[in-house]
């Protein structure tokens, strides 16, 4: 892979991002290869400073305030420094900051309370933004160039999982509206996007721990769809999505579990691509060797 190749396309766009504790941890390749990616079509990433965590999953189970609160703080820390729009990679993060900024802009006394709580008013002047839409939009802009090694034929199969899927209302995602120009991006990217059942069943992540078994079958299920649907690899959008589908993997049979970001990045010949290779669980290196993508 010549990683010189690598120039970035245009300067210059700023993305405000909140990482959430995944994509500070677990999920970095996803972090990693969507900053360098975003830097080659032109923009810049910055992090917001001092961010938390957003409550998601653990608190908003517990107690519904802390769903709130803590979403809350990153959004007024984002107003304070007169951001727009804040840049999330994680649907799960996405939606606990998304559905905090409703709650409060819509109840006076919720907003009340947390203003007390946290010494500032939330204004609403900071709109949550999920990448996945902006991403391919930028990365249609610039097929030609991102198509400049291929993805040799790859068959992928589109993993979106149950936040995606869920109803626009209930999230404030739209998961069905990008997936017409996932398919033309993936198709310019001389690779196929297949269509194999399961895209929208749920992996069990959120289950993991209470019932693993049953977390177990689920991922076992998805593995087993997209092989037989000639599948040679997962392609999916969350990090607890990606961590479950590889953690809970099969012993046989396992596909390997790839970002958007890192496909990519791939067909960009990005710099860094070993480094986030080698951060995987199921090793998408034999296979990405054999079609010739490395």
């Amino acid at each position: 892979m010549n990683s010189q190749t690598a120039k970035p396309l245009h300067k210059h766009q700023v993305i405000n991002l909140y990482p959430g504790c995944s994509l500070a941890s677990s999920a970095r390749e996803m972090m990693e290869s969507y900053c360098d990616l975003a830097s080659f079509l032109g923009s810049e990433v910055q992090i917001l400073e001092d961010w938390s965590c957003c409550g998601s999953t653990p608190a908003h189970s517990i107690h519904q305030y802390w769903g709130i609160a803590l979403p809350a703080r990153n959004l007024l820390l984002a107003e304070s420094r007169g951001i727009d729009e804040l840049m999330t990679l994680c649907p799960s993060c996405f939606v606990r900051l998304w559905d905090s900024r409703q709650r409060i802009l819509r109840d006076n006394a919720e907003g009340k309370t947390l203003e007390a709580f946290w010494g500032a008013a939330l204004q609403g002047s900071t709109r949550p933004v999920f990448f996945l839409e902006h991403l391919l939009a930028m990365a249609l802009e610039n097929v030609s160039t991102l198509a400049r090694r291929g993805l040799h034929g790859l068959r992928i199969a589109p993993y979106y999982g149950c936040l995606l899927s869920r109803q626009k209302w209930i999230t404030g995602l739209d998961g069905h509206s990008p997936r017409a120009s996932l398919g033309t991006l993936v198709r310019g990217l001389e690779a196929q996007d297949l269509r194999w059942g399961l895209e929208e069943q749920c992996c069990g992540a959120g289950l993991a721990v209470t019932k693993p078994e049953l977390s177990n079958r689920l991922v076992a299920r998805i593995h087993a769809y997209a092989r037989k649907a000639g599948a040679q690899c997962l392609l999916v959008f969350c990090p607890l999505c990606h961590m479950n589908l590889e953690l809970r993997a099969p012993a046989q049979g396992a596909l390997p579990v790839l970002y958007l970001t890192e496909l990519l990045a791939l067909a960009a010949e990005l710099p860094g691509t070993d480094q986030w290779l080698n951060k995987h669980l199921l090793d998408p290196k034999p296979t990405l060797r054999a079609t010739g993508i490395l």
